[in-house]
């Protein structure tokens, strides 16, 4: 449950809650809170501090974090959906059972994130820096992987049905029992000793 006090700071604005983070010794609790319907113009959260923050089963639809601190947050069992995550810093951030379909992550710092069980159907991660994410049986169906970084990254039996990964770094990243079925991979480096069954 959200701390209220936490939740009416964040209310305020991201001016407003990001000078009282600079400050702020403990780590803010905002899980299960609806972000979305925050007074604020669509959840405008726009390079707000989100670092360590627990946003466990919050409902971040369709808000704008573009450019947000979200490294090492819990994020497992949000609903970002339809959410702005681009050039986010969602490094070592734990995003467990996360819904993030349809989301706009091109150019997100996903470094050691831990995606598994994941929703990136039709999720926009062109350019995103997964190296060594965990995106264990995730669903990545039709989603856009062009030019991303999965070196080392892990993918085992993961939905890449249909998925973009033209010139998406592979290399080292772990494909066991991934499905490629339709997945566009022309120009990808793909280190085939890590896609066997």
């Amino acid at each position: 449950m959200a701390n209220p006090e936490h939740l009416s700071i964040l209310q305020q604005g991201v001016v407003v809650w990001n000078a009282w983070r600079a400050k702020a010794a403990e780590w803010p609790d905002l899980s299960g809170s609806n972000l979305a319907g925050l007074n604020l113009t669509k959840a405008d959260l726009f390079r707000a501090n989100l670092n360590k923050v627990d946003l466990t089963n919050a409902n971040l639809t369709g808000a704008n974090l573009s450019g947000a601190n979200l490294s090492e947050a819990n994020l497992s069992k949000a609903n970002l959906s339809k959410a702005d995550l681009s050039e986010a810093n969602l490094s070592e951030s734990y995003l467990a059972r996360t819904n993030l379909t349809d989301a706009n992550l091109s150019e997100a710092n996903l470094t050691k994130a831990y995606l598994i069980e994941s929703y990136l159907s039709g999720a926009n991660l062109s350019e995103a820096n997964l190296f060594r994410a965990n995106l264990f049986e995730s669903d990545l169906f039709r989603a856009n992987l062009t030019g991303a970084n999965l070196f080392k990254t892990n993918l085992t039996e993961t939905n890449l049905i249909e998925a973009y990964l033209t010139g998406a770094s592979l290399f080292k990243a772990t494909m066991t029992e991934a499905d490629l079925t339709g997945a566009k991979i022309d120009g990808t480096q793909i280190d085939e000793s890590v896609m066997k069954k």
